[in-house]
C-alpha cells in the first residue's frame, strides 16, 4: 500500500498537470470535497466537474508544497502557496496571484476520501483586487 503523503504529492502532481484521470484514480468513488466556500461536493466525477470549473476561473499552480501527517498516517496536510491568474470577471481578469493555502487529506484504504480546501478568504480576495 502506497503510504499517505505519497497520494497527497501525486493528487498536487496531477493537479498541476490537469490529469483528471490520474486524480480519479486516487480519490475513493465517494471522496468528499469541502471547498473555499463551505460548499460539499461528494463523489468523483462531481469532484471532477468541480475541480475543472473551479481551474478554467482561477488557473492556478501549487508549488512551496511542505506535506505533514498525522500519527496514524490516515491525514496528511499539504501547506503550499497557490499562484495563478483569475479570468472572467473584470475586477481581476488575467491578473496574477500567489498566496498561502492548504489542502488537508484523509486517505482510507490507499484512497482519499475527503479533501479540505483551506485559505484566508480575505488575502485571497485583496489578492485578486489588486
Amino acid at each position: 500500500m502506497t503510504d499517505a503523503q505519497t497520494i497527497a504529492s501525486r493528487f498536487i502532481e496531477a493537479l498541476n498537470q490537469r490529469d483528471f484521470e490520474a486524480l480519479a484514480r486516487l480519490v475513493n468513488e465517494d471522496v468528499e470535497l469541502d471547498s473555499l466556500t463551505g460548499q460539499r461536493t461528494v463523489g468523483v466525477g462531481p469532484l471532477r466537474a468541480w475541480l475543472m470549473n473551479y481551474l478554467r476561473r482561477f488557473d492556478e499552480q501549487f508549488g512551496d508544497v511542505v506535506l505533514m501527517r498525522d500519527a496514524f498516517g490516515q491525514r496528511v496536510a499539504a501547506d503550499l502557496t497557490a499562484r495563478g491568474t483569475m479570468e472572467g470577471f473584470p475586477a481581476a481578469s488575467g491578473q496574477g496571484y500567489s498566496i498561502p493555502s492548504v489542502l488537508v487529506f484523509e486517505i482510507e484504504d490507499g484512497a482519499i476520501t475527503r479533501l479540505s480546501h483551506y485559505r484566508n478568504i480575505r488575502v485571497f480576495e485583496q489578492a485578486l483586487a489588486g
